[in-house]
């Protein structure tokens, strides 16, 4: 799921991109389309294979290491909501309640048993922020997107509730612990770059792109959160291509995103060709992942996942 994840947040910066320099929107319409079949795809998967059973759901929900990623479902559903307004306003008001709805009850569902003693097994790291801080931001987004404004507040609140109650436990944790970290769960490291950029992004688009104090505040802790990821890259690299590497590509989208809306708001000389540069890059790293994972599939097709029941698959980042 973080493939579809992934797209969909590359789909976000270049639907920024064409609000702020006249970005082509088929771009943004192509990546969409492409998350949502990805999407698709694995969750006809995942149902047919067992994840219909409220067992199964439960069993994969309260997962020690990976229960958190079942969030990812309703936030690519969120996302697209977004996106699909831009065409159909109720079609894409309905899509956002059901999946906001969803999100919210996974969220509430993994903090009920994280809270009861269900983490005690697991080692805590950056990617159980993506549930309980990440989509409330993002469904904050996606209701001022839609016209919903006390929506918006409502779960921004949220979203910054649990980003300083459980972000200081995780950051705490890792302090404390981090060393003891598992290396395939390092790449999650890079969730830290989520709350400061989809937090930022909630905030310009209910106050429709202007940059006000708060705003520069979420810029800095953005730029900060990256100056860390920055010193972690040895920690987090992987010594070669899997579908793990996915794990870093929503943090990378949607720093970018949110760089993009700031740089159109600070109105500085050079600002659009800061833009194109910034989005022509990521591009690339892009479409230099879509090309590797590709050939990953050509060469190392993945015969064992089929063998195993989907529902322990779909919690797999």
């Amino acid at each position: 799921m973080s493939i579809s994840l992934g797209t969909a947040g590359v789909g976000g910066m270049w639907q920024s991109a064409s609000a702020t320099v006249s970005a082509s929107f088929s771009v943004s319409d192509a990546l969409f389309a492409l998350s949502a079949l990805i999407w698709v795809i694995l969750l006809v998967r995942y149902l047919c294979h067992g994840g219909v059973r409220w067992r199964n759901i439960r069993d994969d929900l309260h997962h020690p290491g990976q229960g958190f990623a079942l969030a990812y479902v309703p936030i690519v559903g969120m996302l697209s909501a977004g996106h699909v307004s831009h065409y159909n306003l109720d079609l894409g008001r309905g899509v956002y309640i059901f999946f906001g709805a969803t999100a919210a009850i996974i969220a509430a569902g993994l903090l009920a048993h994280w809270v009861t003693g269900g983490l005690n097994s697991a080692p805590l790291h950056p990617g159980y922020l993506l549930p309980v801080v990440s989509a409330p931001f993002i469904s904050s987004v996606t209701a001022s997107t839609l016209r919903y404004p006390e929506l918006a507040a409502a779960t921004f609140a949220v979203g910054i509730l649990y980003w300083l109650a459980f972000g200081t436990v995780v950051l705490g944790h890792l302090v404390a612990n981090g060393g003891s970290m598992p290396t395939p769960a390092r790449p999650t490291l890079t969730v830290l770059i989520i709350p400061p950029a989809t937090g930022g992004l909630a905030w310009t688009a209910a106050h429709h792109g202007v940059l006000d104090p708060v705003a520069y505040g979420f810029v800095g802790l953005l730029l900060f959160t990256l100056l860390i990821i920055a010193f972690l890259v040895p920690e987090v690299r992987q010594q070669s291509f899997h579908y793990g590497y996915w794990t870093f590509s929503f943090p990378v989208a949607t720093s970018t995103n949110f760089l993009i809306r700031w740089l159109a708001g600070t109105g500085t000389s050079g600002w659009r060709a800061a833009t194109w540069v910034l989005l022509t890059a990521v591009s690339a790293i892009f479409l230099l992942l879509y090309a590797s994972t590709l050939r990953h599939v050509l060469r190392r097709p993945d015969r064992t996942v089929a063998q195993k029941p989907a529902h322990a698959e779909a919690a797999v980042v």
